[in-house]
């Protein structure tokens, strides 16, 4: 008897017990939910019972010293239950009336003039006061396999009418037996069927974890800290699986300032840490519209760029001395015919919600195409002069190329009688005309406007047929050139080469590769790319992201066809609503949209998604059923929580993510995670850096000086807007303020 006792004492179930305070018995048990009794006095000796705790059904045996082995192995486990809401118990309405008769003569007695109070309420009726009951969710149960291992199913596989089963609030140990479960997710089990794969099924797995932040169960934490003080603490770790993450979609949702930043760098640092435990290659690529990625935080003195040697940054704008600390230019060289295909395509992406015909007809135009692949003489000459003329609108948008620079455009003789009175233009006698960058700007303006104004005689029309269409009038019949013409000659209200001014922060002369294919072969070797967009509008912003998209699912795409393996890489998406939104994927055109591509095949190639909104409503709901992993913090609308209710168990955290606002505070649910988790989620700062560091083998590092620059320090002299006093003063020849 003393060895069964022993064993018993020593199993998984009663060490899932070890660690816990009685609180009560369940009076109601059912297949999805539960209702405990307990007293006030329990629950103060438990040093309370917050919302959403986690507690313990077991059957009375087991939680009574040498008896655990009386229980019968077929009812020997554990029930793990969440705290819902208060409940009735069936003499509610007497104990309803017991405490309002106290109240009564409480209050009534602290407001008596006579020094005398009145009689206190027997034990008796005190300890039927203190009852109280709670509905609870029936998660799932805790068992002992054959091999004396705990497992976990996600329900109850029978009722007992009078179960007599005691109910504990876990702390310490047994709850971090709880928070430290997981489950192999569907797709990655031994048993699934061929095809049924996850799509990070076949790359390596780790037993390394990352502590992502704290159980937490409620905003409140006063009774949290004594009880940690007296050593019954519930913030134990929690830790994530850094798999979970990888290849698959992560929706972190949140107001803004709710920490979903700080969420993103955690999420980052896991997958850092993932790719060095399996010695495999995950490129991440993170947008930085606001500079909080790229430059350290004021406040803990950390980036982002300091978790290893494998962090790359560009950034729009970079100048030289930051080129020199190895921050790479996010440019192109407009000018360069190798980086054509980059700069086309910026083009395409800023333009592409234009539907101004005057844009079209531009956009139809692709000098991108190549002169070289032209086997037909006629053909070769119209595409250079397609690409003369597009380096011409170029030019007088504002854009520069490199000192020295020149460009050849096709003439025949008439063209060379049409440029002869050109001011300071050299006209060679046979072959194509050479000019600079100043005379390509007027040379291609005499074209435009002869071109565009179709005159009759017949010499102009020989000298300008290679940029109009129109056969009839001796045009080739290329309607692209048109839109090339109506850019530089802008007929009625047409704006012209003026849209592409925005496009000029990408332009660098000395720029002498294509940014989009850098940041891709970046992500292929494995590395963590930053792209700061902070010195760049909201337009740029997207053209750069969309660019960098196109350009990895172009490669993905082509490797999935030619049968090589897929690259895995993380893509994360800050203000994903803008990008995400249910609406594009209605439109017949969402196949051309790179996100809605990415978020359709992104699986096949694995591609992870890490995507961060406000609005779960604003993400389609395909893309939602698809997202393994959940991050919910703070959000103020009840629609949307009435949207995240719909998936998993989120139902129950609702009332508490609309009222709950500490930044930080989520529910997390993962891929392998068998529940719900409220965490307080870590803050990323020196220390996080350095174990990252430290378990990837790198020295620690110190605090980070390289803030983004804080423009609200500099000097505002308004000499952009000048006084309205002093305008009309000098209007009305008065003082020119007061009230008039």
């Amino acid at each position: 008897m003393l060895g069964t006792h022993a064993v018993a004492e020593e199993s998984a179930l009663n060490r899932l017990l070890s660690n816990s305070t009685n609180i009560g018995g369940v009076f109601d048990l059912g297949y999805k939910e539960a209702s405990i009794i307990t007293n006030d006095a329990w629950l103060a000796r438990a040093f309370g019972l917050p919302q959403h705790c986690f507690l313990l059904a077991f059957p009375r045996k087991m939680g009574i010293h040498n008896q655990a082995d009386e229980v019968p192995r077929i009812d020997r486990g554990v029930i793990l239950l969440r705290v819902l809401r208060e409940t009735s118990l069936p003499n509610q309405a007497d104990l309803v009336h017991l405490r309002a008769e106290d109240s009564d003569r409480a209050i009534t007695n602290f407001y008596r003039d006579v020094d005398e109070l009145g009689p206190e309420t027997d034990v008796l009726t005190r300890a039927m006061m203190q009852q109280a009951a709670f509905r609870c969710r029936v998660i799932g149960t805790f068992v002992e396999n054959d091999a004396g291992d705990l497992v976990f199913g996600k329900d109850v596989d029978n009722i007992y009418a009078a179960g007599r089963y005691m109910v504990a609030k876990p702390h310490g140990g047994s709850l971090q037996l709880i928070i430290d479960h997981v489950e192999l997710p569907m797709g990655e089990r031994v048993d699934e069927q061929r095809g049924d794969e996850a799509p990070n099924a076949d790359l390596p797995d780790t037993e390394a974890t990352i502590e992502i932040g704290k159980l937490r169960y409620s905003s409140s934490r006063q009774r949290e800290r004594i009880a940690t003080a007296n050593g019954k603490t519930t913030e134990v770790a929690v830790q994530v699986r850094p798999k979970d993450f990888v290849a698959h979609k992560t929706a972190v949702f949140g107001m803004t300032r709710a920490g979903k930043s700080n969420t993103m760098k955690v999420l980052a640092s896991a997958v850092h840490l993932y790719a060095y435990k399996t010695n495999s290659r995950v490129g991440q690529l993170i947008f930085d519209p606001a500079g909080e990625y790229a430059y350290a935080n004021r406040q803990d003195h950390t980036a982002l760029s300091q978790l290893g040697e494998d962090v790359r940054i560009y950034r729009l704008g970079a100048t030289a001395v930051e080129r020199a600390q190895n921050i790479r230019p996010l440019s192109i060289n407009f000018f360069d015919d190798s980086q054509i295909d980059g700069s086309w395509s910026l083009i395409t992406s800023f333009l592409g919600d234009d539907t101004r015909q005057f844009v079209r007809n531009f956009l139809a135009s692709d000098p991108s195409r190549s002169p070289e692949d032209m086997d037909d003489y006629g053909d070769k000459n119209r595409l250079e002069a397609v690409r003369a003329m597009y380096f011409g609108i170029l030019i007088k948008a504002g854009f520069k190329p490199k000192d020295g620079w020149t460009c050849s455009i096709p003439i025949n003789d008439k063209t060379r009688t049409l440029l002869s009175d050109v001011d300071d233009i050299r006209i060679p006698a046979r072959g194509p005309l050479r000019v600079s960058a100043q005379q390509l700007e007027i040379v291609c303006e005499v074209i435009a406007r002869n071109a565009a104004l179709k005159k009759k005689d017949d010499s102009i029309k020989e000298a300008v047929k290679l940029w109009f269409s129109d056969r009839s009038a001796g045009g080739h019949g290329d309607p692209g050139v048109d839109g090339l013409v109506g850019m530089l000659s802008p007929s009625g209200s047409a704006s012209g080469w003026k849209i592409l001014r925005g496009l000029a922060t990408y332009h660098s002369a000395e720029a002498t590769t294509d940014f989009a294919p850098a940041i891709y072969a970046d992500l292929a070797h494995g590395r963590l790319v930053i792209v700061d967009l902070s010195r760049g509008s909201d337009q740029v912003l997207q053209t750069c992201a969309e660019r960098v998209v196109r350009e990895i699912l172009s490669r993905a795409s082509r490797r999935f066809r030619e049968g090589h393996p897929p690259r895995p890489m993380q893509i994360f998406l800050e203000e994903a609503h803008r990008l995400l939104d249910r609406d594009k994927f209605n439109k017949t055109t969402s196949v051309s949209d790179p996100y809605v591509r990415l978020a359709k095949e992104s699986a096949k190639y694995k591609i992870g998604m890490i995507y961060a909104t406000q609005e779960v409503s604003s993400v389609d709901p395909m893309i939602l059923s698809n997202t393994a992993n959940w991050v919910c913090a703070y959000m103020n609308n009840a629609a949307e929580t009435q949207k995240l209710a719909k998936y998993y168990d989120f139902a129950d955290f609702a009332e508490q993510i609309l009222s709950a606002d500490d930044r930080g505070f989520v529910r997390l649910r993962t891929d392998s995670s068998p529940y719900t988790l409220p965490v307080q989620v870590a803050k990323f700062d020196l220390g996080m850096v350095n174990a990252v560091r430290a378990a990837t083998g790198l020295p620690p590092t110190g605090p980070s000086t390289d803030y983004i620059p804080d423009i609200s320090v500099q000097a505002d002299d308004l000499s952009d807007c000048e006084d309205p006093d002093a305008i009309y003063a000098k209007i009305t020849g008065g003082a020119g303020s007061g009230n008039h």
